[in-house]
């Protein structure tokens, strides 16, 4: 096992870019004990998502949203470990206060340099926001314990799109830590599922390339609120994925995406 200092470093001290804080964190989310609804036959979400990259098969692990309502972040090192994933599994599959899912690259910086794997838009939407140009070798420092820019800004590359469910209701997905020169959209522009936003980067709030994809509920205020798109125990029932996928695996595309 490797020591517990080197795995919060590969936790992915990840956060966005700082954006109006929601009205909850994960733990904002219906909680509901019944099994996910995966089928098409019972009801579905207002928004369902293909997988947001082009290549499922280049991803080492993913961390997803923390649904303890608990605040650890004054327990040191080992409260970072303290989470709930939407199957109520804790570190490696979550960390504390966690409010999006990491997918991480495999092969790190050499894979990113080699051309690294494109973003996609999850759903049609409109950009609300896209910002580039950020320093993206963001890295986790050994002997910080914290995330390095190496004295470049903290900023991440990113991506915003607003989307209109089958219900009028209005939602957000985040596409965090893309590589500098890749953003592929700008603001205002209208995007189908599947069209290429940029592609995976480590700028930001990044221990190591990875995707940052966060889904957010808006509210008649503007405000967003942290919804974890896999169904489970510890979420609620309805999966925000077309297909979810196995709990060790990544979600999958959409028949007749729009």
């Amino acid at each position: 096992m490797r020591p517990l200092r080197v795995a919060l470093l590969l936790l992915g001290a990840c956060a966005a870019a700082p954006k109006a804080p929601p009205s909850g964190r994960g733990d904002a989310v219906t909680r509901d004990s019944g099994a996910p609804d995966s089928g098409p036959a019972g009801p579905v979400a207002p928004v369902r998502f293909a997988f947001p990259l082009a290549d499922p098969l280049v991803f080492d692990s993913v961390l997803g949203v923390d649904h303890d309502p608990a605040d650890h972040s004054d327990e040191g090192a080992l409260g970072r470990t303290i989470c709930q994933d939407y199957l109520a599994r804790s570190f490696p599959y979550c960390y504390d206060g966690h409010e999006g899912t990491d997918y991480v690259l495999r092969g790190g910086f050499a894979a990113m340099d080699a051309g690294s794997v494109a973003v996609l838009a999850g759903l049609a939407g409109r950009v609300i926001e896209a910002e580039d140009g950020h320093y993206d070798r963001c890295h986790a420092d050994a002997e910080t314990g914290d995330v390095s820019c190496d004295g470049h800004e903290m900023i991440a590359n990113r991506v915003i799109l607003e989307h209109v469910g089958d219900d009028g209701s209005v939602w957000r997905s985040r596409y965090w830590h893309l590589q500098r020169g890749s953003v592929a959209v700008a603001a205002g522009d209208a995007v189908a599922a599947g069209d290429v936003l940029g592609r995976v980067g480590s700028s930001g709030y990044s221990s190591f390339p990875h995707l940052h994809f966060e889904l957010e509920a808006v509210g008649a205020d503007g405000a967003g609120v942290v919804v974890d798109p896999y169904a489970g125990p510890m979420s609620q029932a309805l999966s925000y994925w077309c297909d979810q996928g196995p709990p060790e695996g990544v979600p999958g595309g959409c028949a007749g995406a729009r």
